[in-house]
């Protein structure tokens, strides 16, 4: 069935930013050398099963661990093991296979696939997607009869697959599901249902869905397992603990996954990785993603080999007049991209390239702002409309200007998705008040989207302020508050949050 979306008063509709993906897809050559993290997406870090010097093929697991919750890692090229070593990437410490590429293009098929996927057994879909790595993309993983996830396949409720696009910038549907990738799609989100069939499925799409859209009703209209939402693209949309409460209506356990009361998000990519995995045996080698923001001179979706250095991407299509700063996926909370060697691995949406600009405008209070974003309604941009081309506002770093006195203006209040008061956790924290009023507050329930740090007219950061009294709280010895009952797979989530590599 088709449903309209639960009405969503807070969160912020980003439009007209600079630097948005075009819809064209670029194959990236193989490069010479690529680093594989042990440790990418959803699980544990896996043992290598390779050594130095010893020759792989593309597809080929190279690293992999049945007893922990984590997911087989693969070679995407054919070449040779050069060393294994621990490298620092996307805030956490891993160990990584750097491997020697020949750059030739073909892969090694997994066993056990087939076009007609009807005739294959549960499990062996399982295997599969397992084996593929596929299982691992997204925050929670797919749930397998292996330790795919933190719950297996039947305590799965309901599964949301979203392509909403409420990030400032968002890969194209249409590229994603260009050729025949709509139909791959829609049989991918079948092999899905199958695997975990006592599953209700929500299909969740933005306004640059429409023809998906189109589709997917008519599917959702012959099965009543099937519900298809179109929503607006307001951020934080894409934030699972907003997508739950919002299509589900169900108080979202802060702290924890939306696994743990029986919910999977996955996303369009995810699923057509799937569909790859079971109908071609195709291992997870290879990742579309979005080139977004201003610091490039064009902005195609490209697809290219897991664990290929960031430089390979960008050296030719950057402006050298500018300095740059690269972020992984998100310009609000993406981490940043801080050597040009760091391999872009399965969990890569997007790059953006931000323009470095710490240079104070004079009076930039009184100039019009065309180009400026602003939630306060100061600037004539809000005059412009939103799907208007005429205009582009600007997307860089500068704060133009300093930090101001908090004015109470509530606007992070309005916006926020959790419906806490970051602007009264402000003050106790910057206080240095940490104790039980911060509890009260709920600042747990903070899910750290930093967006009441984006609309603060007095450019005050916010979210670091909530996020250090979250820390000063744990070290302090206060627990987070009591979740309610029906959580499940608890001690799997701890321990997987526990491991030594997450930092």
């Amino acid at each position: 069935m088709t449903a309209k979306c639960k009405r969503f008063t807070r969160g912020y509709e980003f439009s007209n930013f600079e630097g948005q993906p075009e819809d064209r897809l670029v194959q990236i050559t193989i490069p010479e050398k690529v680093v594989i993290p042990l440790r990418q997406g959803f699980g544990a870090e896996v043992t290598p099963t390779v050594q130095p010097g010893g020759k792989v093929a593309a597809g080929q697991i190279i690293g992999r661990d049945d007893k922990s919750i984590s997911n087989p890692v693969h070679s995407s090229v054919n070449g040779k093991v050069v060393r294994i070593e621990k490298i620092h990437t996307l805030g956490t410490s891993t160990t990584a296979v750097i491997i020697e590429s020949d750059r030739t293009t073909g892969w090694r098929k997994i066993d056990g696939f087939s076009a007609d996927w009807r005739s294959l057994s549960d499990e062996k879909l399982q295997e599969l997607i397992y084996l593929s790595g596929a299982a691992a993309l997204d925050r929670a993983g797919i749930p397998t009869s292996f330790k795919s996830s933190i719950i297996a396949p039947d305590s799965v409720e309901d599964v949301i697959i979203h392509a909403v696009g409420s990030q400032v910038h968002n890969p194209s549907p249409a590229v994603l599901l260009g050729n025949d990738n709509r139909l791959n799609f829609f049989e991918g989100l079948r092999i899905l249902k199958k695997l975990m069939a006592n599953a209700h499925f929500h299909l969740a799409l933005g306004k640059s869905c429409d023809d998906l859209l189109e589709h997917a009703s008519r599917l959702a209209a012959e099965s009543d397992s099937l519900e298809v939402r179109q929503m607006p693209p307001k951020y934080p949309f894409d934030y699972d603990e907003v997508l739950v409460a919002a299509l589900l209506g169900r108080q979202f356990p802060y702290g924890y996954s939306a696994a743990n009361i029986g919910v999977i998000v996955l996303s369009l990519q995810t699923v057509l990785h799937v569909y790859e995995a079971v109908t071609k045996g195709k291992p997870l080698i290879e990742r579309t993603i979005a080139l977004c923001g201003p610091g490039f001179t064009e902005n195609p979706h490209v697809s290219l080999r897991i664990g290929t250095p960031l430089e390979h991407v960008t050296k030719a299509r950057i402006r050298e007049d500018k300095e740059l700063r690269f972020v992984r996926n998100s310009c609000l909370t993406g981490e940043i991209l801080d050597g040009a060697s760091l391999p872009i691995d399965r969990t890569f949406d997007a790059v953006v390239a931000l323009v470095e600009d710490n240079q104070r405008q004079f009076a930039s209070f009184i100039r019009p702002g065309l180009t400026k974003d602003s939630y306060c309604r100061t600037f004539a941009s809000m005059l412009i409309k939103k799907d208007s081309s005429a205009f582009s506002k600007g997307c860089g770093t500068n704060l133009h200007g300093e930090g101001r006195p908090c004015i109470s203006c509530s606007y992070c209040q309005e916006l926020c998705p959790v419906d806490i008061i970051p602007h009264l956790l402000f003050h106790y924290v910057e206080k240095d008040v940490i104790d039980r009023t911060l509890l009260n507050l709920r600042i747990f329930n903070c899910i750290e989207c930093n967006l009441c740090s984006y609309v603060c007219p007095s450019k005050i950061p916010l979210a670091e302020y909530i996020k250090k009294g979250k820390e000063r709280l744990t070290e302090e010895g206060f627990a987070r508050p009591a979740q309610r009952a029906g959580l499940i797979a608890i001690e799997e989530y701890k321990s997987l949050k526990e491991s030594p590599a997450e930092t």
